[in-house]
């Protein structure tokens, strides 16, 4: 039994590396920074960007985004009279991660508001969240993107496989 999830190991990672070379992304995932410090990190999907110029392209919705330890959900929880979140990248170079990133969201509830536009390269960038509408939770104007992490998607398939047949092999060994 223990040859066989051996194997099914060697195999799941042979997979793996095999992929890793895929030109083809799907996840870009990006800290966001203030003075140098992470107060946030954004990921989108790139699978159904749209784009806008020769080597630009853009999303219109988000992964996952968090700052100053809130995590935003998806735009579904949002105000959709007028939500607004679009975030630019080179498809050309897809480790070079985000060029721009606008939001301006208020979830359905009115708890909370963010806003702000971040622009690779420059420090014109700014950040804002609101409590209730009135209240500052957050505000710089000293915003930057740090490091950018792309994620292929065969990868991201086999690390789901592997990770399904691990747990498997463990289910019938119990």
């Amino acid at each position: 039994m223990l040859n066989k999830l051996i194997l099914r190991a060697f195999f799941s990672i042979s997979l793996a590396l095999s992929f890793t070379g895929a030109a083809n992304a799907t996840l870009i995932s990006q800290d966001i920074l203030d003075a140098g410090d992470v107060i946030g990190n954004i990921t989108i999907n790139i699978d159904n960007a749209t784009e806008w110029d020769i080597g630009d392209s853009y999303v219109e919705n988000f992964v996952s985004f968090n700052i100053a330890g809130l995590n935003l959900l998806d735009l579904a929880n949002y105000n959709l009279d007028n939500p607004l979140f679009e975030a630019h990248f080179n498809q050309d170079d897809l480790t070079a991660g985000l060029s721009t990133l606008y939001f301006d969201l208020i979830d359905v509830q009115g708890a909370f508001a963010w806003a702000g536009n971040i622009w690779a390269g420059t420090d014109a960038n700014d950040l804002n969240v609101f409590d209730d509408g009135t209240g500052i939770v957050a505000y710089s104007d000293n915003i930057s993107f740090g490091k950018a992490t792309v994620v292929p998607t065969p990868v991201t398939l086999v690390l789901f496989l592997t990770a399904v047949a691990g747990l498997a092999a463990r289910r019938k060994n119990s």
